[in-house]
């Protein structure tokens, strides 16, 4: 078998971004904070941000429960989401809820959070594609890894075996003239909005330090009741 020349991993690269979603990013003038809508294909994705004294906060519960070096998934207690009234983690994801919900739907009925979990993670452990449960999901971003070779894992994709720990959201398939994924470097402090049914995963990291995000599901009632 004839050895690859060294063009060909850059272009099947190239030949898999075609599949890419772009963020096609929209915003009301008066969002505050803002609330980008995020549409290459059906489903449509809501990236915002959260207080970093909320990140803050959540973060110094979960560095009580966690080992360094060490992955893990536990629940948030409820007296932990309801911390802090107005700014709670409760409270704060109702609104992003809403948000969202009103921008797709004209209106926003009455909104159920189902369960808040931590998800933390070490270098090469991924999150395998998934859905959850619930009409919204979402994922906020608590702490983010430094990775190894981020330029040279930056030039791949998502299909091709990048590693450099974005969550990925996929639809559909191999089509031609069709966007069937997107996927979002993990920042501290981002929020993502999705429905609940859209597959996700977030692929694995090279490098050290941890991700850990904070997952969350919830039933919506329709505007119509």
């Amino acid at each position: 078998m004839a050895a690859l020349s060294a063009e060909e991993p850059e272009r099947k690269t190239r030949s898999l971004r075609k599949y890419e979603g772009e963020a096609l990013a929209r915003a009301a003038d008066d969002d505050v904070p803002r609330l980008d809508l995020i549409a290459p294909f059906g489903p449509v994705i809501a990236k915002t941000e959260v207080p970093p004294a909320l990140v803050a906060r959540i973060n110094r519960f979960a560095d009580q429960h966690l080992r360094a070096g060490e992955g893990a998934e536990f629940l948030l207690p409820p007296a932990l989401v309801g911390e802090g009234g107005e700014q709670s983690l409760l409270a704060e994801t109702e609104r992003s809820i809403a948000r969202y919900v009103r921008r797709m739907e004209g209106s926003a009925g009455k909104i159920q959070l189902d369960a808040f979990w931590i998800v933390s993670q070490y270098a090469g452990t991924p999150s395998p594609v998934h859905f959850h449960t619930g009409d919204v999901s979402g994922v906020l971003y608590l702490k983010v890894p430094q990775l190894a070779r981020e330029g040279e894992e930056e030039r791949k994709t998502y299909i091709s075996g990048r590693q450099a720990g974005y969550v990925n959201f996929l639809v559909g398939g191999k089509q031609r003239f069709s966007r069937s994924l997107i996927s979002f470097k993990p920042r501290v402090g981002d929020l993502y909005v999705f429905p609940g049914w859209l597959l996700h995963g977030a692929e694995p990291f090279r490098g050290s330090g941890e991700r850990r995000s904070l997952a969350f599901n919830a039933f919506v009632e329709s505007p119509e009741g």
